[in-house]
């Protein structure tokens, strides 16, 4: 593999949110580096001859940089490292950050190259609170006795002790855990619950193996030790599931999540629950799952790639052929929209931001498609937004208020 391709297939990966720490330092590595400055180039012509786009990269090159090293998947890889490194906003790295922005930004941007502006709107920010930040990896898990452990004060590579079990936080910052197989009978009854916050987000490996991704303000309740006959988990918010094949005499173990008035039953795959509102979507990646309604009345079978809803109103589920990607996008790092109304595109951001939301307007007709990174500045973000329909927005402390 040569450097252009290598280059290439990292941003690739950054965009995705797949890069792995050496990866993601690779990467860094290559944006600071002066030396680089023809292989960036190279990459850079390859993403784009559109002249109007190329001039727009140029006016943020030193705004994306900053927002790159900002990301909290390059802070990682920052805070690990052994060396100190200094860092030098050369040239050559603010057309690297250009790059990334091309891959992040790429379903607005001729949206923004149209309107010939690469500055947020004057309009947006009338009192801006400067700590709104993007989101990050927060989260507590509430022990069966109340105790408390808060995740984002334990550094990487830390087992905590508890009784009969160990709680280990990896490297990456996710969670999974360890037992003490000469006294598993102590905790068969037990049940931890993972709580993020507004502005919080975070990886877990359950006990079986399951891995979870954990959306902003969303719970998982769960089993210290599964039953050896169903695995059964509690949902409320969004997480997306990637579940293990247990079995049991040459059988499946059935995995159970329970999500308000819904209950969800897969033997292996990957799907994404999104229940903040009444209404409950499911996105089935993978393999197949059954929903039921707690009643037991309704029922249907998803296949991959179709979405159920659940609708509260009256008990039904309304099953549509989507495209998976949408769902799952905010794990990877992206917010990611199809003909979603302004309502449900602000809902994301205010949790993700941890910001109050204000309207003056009906919205019944704007709706909005497209893909954009979780950690743009929020007056960006907006800005961004903006530019694509007839929304306005004003920032006041820690208040966005959205008029038509």
């Amino acid at each position: 593999m040569n450097n252009q391709e290598e280059l290439k297939i990292l941003i690739d990966r950054y965009h995705q949110g797949k890069c792995s720490p050496e990866e993601l330092e690779r990467l860094r590595v290559i944006l600071l580096d002066p030396q680089q400055q023809a292989l960036l180039d190279e990459v850079y012509e390859l993403l784009s001859d559109d002249n109007s786009a190329e001039q727009l990269l140029r006016n943020r090159k030193k705004e994306i940089y900053e927002q790159l090293l900002r990301d909290p998947r390059m802070d990682l890889v920052a805070k690990s490292s052994k060396e100190t490194k200094v860092f030098r906003m050369g040239r050559w790295s603010w057309w690297a950050a250009g790059v990334i922005l091309f891959m992040i930004s790429i379903p607005f941007l001729y949206r923004l190259v149209s309107s010939d502006q690469s500055q947020t709107p004057d309009s947006i920010v009338q009192d801006l609170d400067h700590s709104i930040l993007p989101g990050e990896n927060l989260a507590q898990i509430i022990l069966d006795d109340g105790s408390i452990v808060d995740l984002g004060n334990i550094m990487g590579d830390t087992v905590i002790n508890l009784d009969g079990f160990s709680i280990l936080k990896t490297a990456d910052g996710s969670i999974s855990y360890q037992f003490d197989n000469s006294n598993l009978s102590a905790n068969t009854l037990a049940h931890n619950t993972i709580v993020t916050p507004r502005g919080g987000q975070y990886k877990m490996t359950l006990p079986d193996g399951t891995q979870v991704w954990l959306n902003a303000q969303s719970s998982l309740r769960y089993p210290v030790i599964f039953d050896e006959n169903i695995r059964y988990v509690e949902l409320t918010g969004e997480a997306y599931f990637d579940v293990t094949t247990t079995k049991k005499g040459g059988k499946s173990v059935p995995f159970i999540v329970q999500t308000g008035n819904q209950r969800l039953e897969v033997l292996g795959t990957q799907f994404n629950v999104h229940g903040y509102n009444e209404d409950i979507k499911t996105t089935l990646v993978e393999g197949k799952v059954r929903l039921k309604t707690l009643d037991g009345d309704r029922s249907v079978i998803l296949h991959p790639d179709q979405q159920a809803v659940l609708r509260q109103d009256f008990q039904g589920f309304r099953v549509s052929q989507v495209d998976p990607l949408h769902a799952a996008a905010w794990k990877n790092g992206n917010f990611s929209f199809q003909r979603a109304s302004i309502r449900e595109v602000m809902e994301s951001i205010a949790r993700w931001y941890d910001v109050e939301v204000a309207y003056n307007g009906s919205f019944n007709n704007h709706f909005f498609t497209g893909t954009i990174s979780r950690y743009e500045q929020i007056d960006k973000l907006l800005g961004i937004i903006e530019l694509t329909g007839n929304i306005q927005f004003k920032i006041e402390g820690r208040r966005v208020m959205v008029t038509d």
